[in-house]
């Protein structure tokens, strides 16, 4: 175990690259325009936020005009449905009558 360890050491020496240091190097007008550009999507994205507003607002105004129409041609469609069924009411009290007055007719006309 130790001689492996002063083997890896040694490879380190060995192999080991000399190391410069560096300044910190700033730029405050990089920072000032990432602050601006950050300020201009926060802008920007509220913009996108109010339109999607203004456009979900439409959806509800289109719905809300689609579901009146609906709910109109569903009462029309129920008054065609009634008129139809006394339409067919009339037609069999017509039917009736027909009946009646033929059946009147033959007894009238009947000699016994």
């Amino acid at each position: 175990m130790k001689q492996k360890i002063i083997l890896l050491c040694l490879c380190l020496v060995c192999t080991g690259r000399s190391t410069y240091a560096q300044w910190v190097v700033s730029d405050p007008t990089n920072l000032a325009q990432g602050i601006v550009n950050s300020t201009k999507q926060i802008v920007e994205a509220a913009k996108n936020g109010s339109t999607m507003l203004q456009s979900f607002q439409e959806t509800v105004k289109i719905y809300e005009q689609g579901k009146r129409y609906y709910d109109a041609l569903k009462s029309v469609s129920n008054l065609v449905r009634s008129a139809r069924k006394v339409q067919q009411c009339i037609l069999l009290v017509g039917e009736i009558s027909d009946i009646y007055v033929d059946g009147y007719r033959r007894m009238v006309g009947d000699e016994n």
